[in-house]
């Protein structure tokens, strides 16, 4: 059997190496990261599902990934564990000044979309407001998903080492398969000079009495989004800045336009202040190459996916890389979707290993 590594172990590496090991329950799965949960993205995030910050990654792909990760927090609320797994249903308004804003194509993945009234816009504390739907949908709390998936796949016979990994190429010596979903950390790993921070701050209050989420989709617009035990106000999302500190300036911007849509967070109680960076891309990159040694031709070429099981002439020893990374402010509503598609990558690579020693 194959020896398969994920490196990273964030939301996308580790429903990828849940998905993995729902295909190969016999393989050797090991998750390799500096990071693990508490420690993060994922894990600071409020969670809702919503396709944001996603640069040119085509629509249909969007569609299918989100949808495909809709249907999973759907059963997981269903089920007795949906709790603590961080899932919970909420109504959700998304809001924006521009005429243009336009229906969604997801609007039919979530549930009683419809668009808001002028008067139901006039009572969300901005006058520029122009468009806005209203819907019913999911949070997904990672700081909750996450050690429960971690637990699973432990359980289930997966390894984990924490490490970080310099070079993907020496790994590909130990590992027959490597599947990247570093995020940022693809920046530098792969590298990827197109993969550049987007700098999320946000405030978590206690206020248990506010049960929707409201998010506006201007530049300078704020979000309010509950989760079971606090409430998210938010946010920004400042390109190219690594700071992950907190600023004064955008804790001001917070607290001032969140009190503008709903006036008592202004004096909940303060629990913390957070700062992460999204790995924001010009697209999701969810592709297969063999890795290659210094000099030779990469098959397929950089940003193709692999698909079907092609014969192609290689050598026993040049290994497979797949590559999942760049969610952008997705993650959480991706997360299922695209692992379900490294899982079929990672299966087209073992069809093709097993090939290569015939």
């Amino acid at each position: 059997m194959v020896k398969i590594v994920i490196v990273g172990c964030g939301i996308n590496g580790l429903s990828s190496a849940i998905r993995i090991q729902d295909e190969f329950p016999a393989a050797e799965i090991t998750i390799i990261s500096d990071k693990f949960t508490p420690e993060t993205t994922s894990d600071g995030a409020a969670g809702i599902w919503g396709p944001y910050l996603l640069g040119t990654t085509p629509a249909n792909d969007v569609y299918r990934w989100s949808k495909e990760t809709h249907n999973f927090l759907r059963d997981t609320w269903k089920s007795p564990e949906g709790g603590l797994m961080g899932v919970s249903m909420l109504p959700c308004f998304r809001v924006s000044s521009d005429d243009d804003f336009a229906v969604p194509d997801w609007s039919d993945v979530v549930y009683g979309f419809r668009s808001l009234t002028q008067q139901e816009l006039q009572k969300l504390g901005k006058p520029s407001l122009k468009k806005g739907y209203g819907f019913v949908t999911f949070t997904c709390e990672g700081r909750k998903l996450l050690p429960y998936l971690l637990n699973k796949f432990k359980m289930r016979g997966g390894q984990i080492l924490k490490a970080k990994v310099q070079d993907l190429h020496t790994l590909g010596k130990a590992y027959d398969i490597v599947v990247n979903c570093t995020g940022l950390a693809a920046r530098d790993l792969v590298p990827d000079e197109t993969v550049q921070p987007k700098r999320g701050q946000i405030i978590r209050v206690n206020s248990p009495d506010i049960k929707w989420a409201i998010l506006n989709d201007d530049d300078d617009g704020n979000y309010i989004i509950p989760n079971q035990d606090s409430v998210v106000l938010g946010g920004t999302h400042q390109e190219g800045d690594w700071n992950c500190t907190t600023y004064q300036e955008d804790t001001t911007f917070i607290k001032t336009g969140c009190a503008a849509i709903i006036p008592s967070v202004q004096d909940a109680p303060l629990i913390r202040e957070w700062v992460g960076l999204r790995p924001g891309r010009p697209s999701v990159r969810l592709d297969m190459e063999v890795i290659q040694h210094p000099g030779e031709k990469p098959w397929p070429p950089r940003n193709k996916t692999a698909k079907g099981s092609r014969k192609v002439k290689m050598k026993e020893s040049e290994p497979f890389l797949c590559s999942n990374y760049g969610h952008g402010g997705s993650g959480l509503t991706l997360f299922w979707g695209c692992a379900k598609d490294t899982a079929d990558l990672v299966k087209t690579a073992t069809q093709m290993y097993m090939q290569s020693k015939l």
